[in-house]
């Protein structure tokens, strides 16, 4: 996510308060953002630095069941053998200090392993569900 939204040239459209107000000048030279630059070169996006590593752990609830089962003693007079009511909740909430959109981040080859291309986190969903046999 550094960067897209750290480096003048990756993607012009869209930069952080961090680059304009954080990133290394004279002034600054204890600075923790690299150098502003319109210019691709050796201090800003063309080269591999420890700049882009963060800790991308994270605690996420997947999924989230709740239900009843009726007992048969109540149902059986519905000509039911089976009655359970239920709500889901899926993808409910991610704990991380990851400034990325979503720090489960994945790869289609190994050169890539652990490098955020900026997939879009997983959808909410809320689901109410109704099992019945007969």
């Amino acid at each position: 996510n550094l960067w897209w939204v750290d480096f003048w040239p990756s993607f012009q459209g869209q930069k952080s308060k961090n680059l304009l107000y954080n990133s290394w000048t004279p002034e600054r030279p204890d600075a923790t953002t690299p150098k502003a630059s319109n210019k691709s070169n050796f201090s800003t996006n063309t080269q591999s630095n420890s700049y882009y590593i963060e800790d991308g752990s994270f605690f996420r609830m997947k999924n989230l069941q709740i239900g009843y089962t009726f007992p048969k003693s109540m149902i059986e007079n519905l000509w039911l053998s089976n009655l359970r009511v239920y709500v889901q909740g899926v993808n409910l909430f991610t704990a991380t200090k990851y400034s990325g959109m979503d720090p489960e981040i994945s790869s289609d080859d190994d050169l890539d392993f652990g490098v955020d291309r900026g997939n879009y986190p997983f959808v909410k969903q809320y689901i109410v569900g109704l099992n019945i046999g007969f």
